[in-house]
This record gives C-alpha cells, sequence and structure tokens, in this order.
C-alpha cells in the first residue's frame, strides 16, 4: 500500500500539469492577442480621425507594432503547441536588446505610465524567447495599467555567475493584501472583486512561462510599489542544448 502512494501522487500532479498546459494555449489566445487587437483597433478609430499628418503617422505606426506583436504571440502559440514537451528554442542572444525591443514596441500597451529601462549595454545569455516575450508581454502590461500615471520600470541585473533577474516594478497603489493568495491562480475567486468579469489570466500565464523556462514569479507589493521578478537561467527539463550564437 505505501508503495503505491508514490505513484498515486505523482499521477495527480501529471494531471495537474497537463490540465495547465491544455489551459495555456486558450489563455494566451484570450487575453494576449485580445489585449493586442483591442490596442489595434483603437489605433485603427485614431487613424480614421486623425486630423493632421504627425496624428495619422503615430496611428499608423502603433497599428504596425500591434500587427507585428500579434504575428510574434501567434507564432509563439503555435510553438508552444507544437513543443508541448518542452520549449525547445533556446538559443544564446542579447536579453538587454530582447527586452528592450520588446519594451518600447509602439501600439502594444495600454494607456499608463512610459517605460523606463535599467538595462546594460548587452547581455548575452541562454534564453527562450518564446516564454520570455509571452511573460513579459504580460508583466509589463499589467504594470503600466495599473501604473495610475505614476512610472514603470523594466531592469536587467546580474544575481550570481550567468544567472541574471528580469524586474518589473510601477509605483501603483499596490495589491491588496486579500487578492495576494490568488495572483496566479486560474479563474475568479468569489469575494474578490476585480475590474474585469474576465478572468485574470494574465499572471496565470506569465507564471506558467516562467516555470518552463525553469524559474520562479515572485512578486514584492505595498503601496506606491510592485515588482515581479524573475531568473533567467538554465534549460528546461527535456529541452535541447542551446545553441551558440556569437
Amino acid at each position: 500500500m505505501l508503495s503505491l502512494e508514490p505513484a498515486l501522487l505523482q499521477a495527480i500532479i501529471d494531471e495537474r500539469r497537463l490540465s495547465e498546459e491544455r489551459a495555456l494555449i486558450p489563455g494566451l489566445l484570450q487575453h494576449d492577442l485580445a489585449n493586442v487587437l483591442c490596442q489595434v483597433s483603437l489605433s485603427s478609430e485614431l487613424l480614421g480621425r486623425a486630423a493632421d499628418v504627425t496624428e495619422r503617422a503615430r496611428a499608423l505606426r502603433d497599428i504596425q507594432g500591434g500587427v507585428k506583436r500579434m504575428t510574434d504571440l501567434l507564432a509563439g502559440m503555435r510553438f508552444l503547441y507544437d513543443s508541448r514537451t518542452g520549449a525547445t528554442d533556446y538559443a544564446r542572444g542579447d536579453l538587454a536588446d530582447f527586452v528592450a525591443k520588446l519594451a518600447l514596441d509602439p501600439g502594444v500597451w495600454p494607456p499608463g505610465a512610459p517605460i523606463a529601462l535599467d538595462l546594460p549595454a548587452m547581455m548575452w545569455c541562454s534564453f527562450s524567447p518564446t516564454l520570455v516575450r509571452h511573460a513579459l508581454v504580460n508583466l509589463i502590461g499589467n504594470a503600466v495599467a495599473y501604473s495610475k500615471g505614476t512610472w514603470v520600470r523594466v531592469r536587467l541585473a546580474p544575481i550570481c555567475g550567468e544567472r541574471w533577474q528580469i524586474a518589473v516594478a510601477n509605483g501603483g497603489p499596490g495589491i491588496p493584501v486579500g487578492h495576494l493568495p490568488f495572483l496566479f491562480t486560474l479563474g475568479r475567486q468569489h469575494g474578490i472583486p476585480t475590474k474585469s468579469t474576465r478572468p485574470g489570466l494574465g499572471l496565470y500565464i506569465a507564471r506558467m512561462c516562467v516555470r518552463g523556462h525553469g524559474s520562479v514569479l515572485r512578486v514584492r507589493t505595498r503601496p506606491r510599489l510592485t515588482v515581479f521578478s524573475f531568473a533567467v537561467q538554465g534549460l528546461q527539463r527535456g529541452s535541447l542544448l542551446p545553441t551558440t550564437r556569437d
């Protein structure tokens, strides 16, 4: 009887992991892609109402940025579906440049505070662009939306050896204590008010992508400061070895 308990526990863990993987792709479609579509739709309306060349150029730039983001997200979703046993796009690249381009893409963030970057000039390491992109799309989008017009900062800092930490912070009101136990769960919790009737998918998706990258998504919050962070390290179990690109 005792010998069956570890096997039963492992079966439960495997079933939970499979359920989360099945929920990830629909969540990406419902949340990440829907958010960008909303921004593109808004920019399209602004383009139609633009009164001068400058306004039209800004709206067109935002539309083009949004379309590029949708293309990247769709490619990432297909990749995650095709490689459900483990992300295999790890490669050695400039993480600082990747984060900067992602954060500064026009037309893909909700209205809010501008995004400040605290990045080294260059940081070459092994990482999965698909997983890091999906995690940061949600973390930065949330930071901008909840900044309440204060500030947003994306920071890349060394931890030890070749490990680096990505931190996304904002100066908004902070996360209520009652919300913290449910931040990374799928769906709404009874008694927890939300601004939207849609399930809270963004942080769930971010946590899943960070976990797939072999790391843990952490949060620190208090009034006027909220920080989400995770380490870029190692390889996911079962994934291919990174290729060297010098």
